[in-house]
């Protein structure tokens, strides 16, 4: 699975209709979804400070921190942003749960052809250094998956 990061937003939306913020703005935003793009919550509250930040980060090309205690939603804020852009976002939670083996990946004996095989499983970090590490580079700003944790 090799994903197309040569993408750029192509539509713009309407903040007041697709977060409920009372804004004029508009941002850019994808027309079609990819296997990257996190689902929609429908009953998702958005802060408005919070969202607006979050959205000029988006459609200016801007680092946005979101801080606060654990649990308290930023992950969640950003995917449901992403989710009602279609932006592509890979979440990746670095807490006290994930192993090397999460990270880097591993080593799997399957039947590939009827045929006793080695694959390699890859962890998220691979993931990023194959198939996003040279985006900023090769590919536009706009096609940039945003990645946090």
């Amino acid at each position: 699975m090799t994903p197309n990061l040569n993408i750029k937003p192509d539509i713009k939306i309407s903040v007041k209709q697709s977060f409920g913020i009372d804004s004029d703005m508009k941002v850019n935003a994808f027309s079609k979804k990819n296997e990257f793009v996190p689902e929609i919550d429908k009953d998702y509250k958005f802060d408005r400070d919070t969202t607006l930040a979050i959205l000029s980060g988006f459609n200016y090309n801007k680092k946005v921190i979101v801080h606060g205690y654990h649990g308290t939603g930023k992950s969640t804020h950003i995917t449901q942003v992403a989710a009602r852009l279609n932006w592509p976002c890979l979440r990746i939670n670095l807490d006290s749960h994930i192993s090397r083996i999460d990270l880097i990946g591993k080593d799997a004996i399957i039947i590939k052809n009827g045929k006793q095989v080695t694959d390699n499983s890859k962890g998220t970090v691979i993931f990023i250094l194959w198939h996003v590490s040279d985006c900023r580079t090769q590919y536009p700003t706009e096609a940039r998956c945003c990645f946090f944790g």
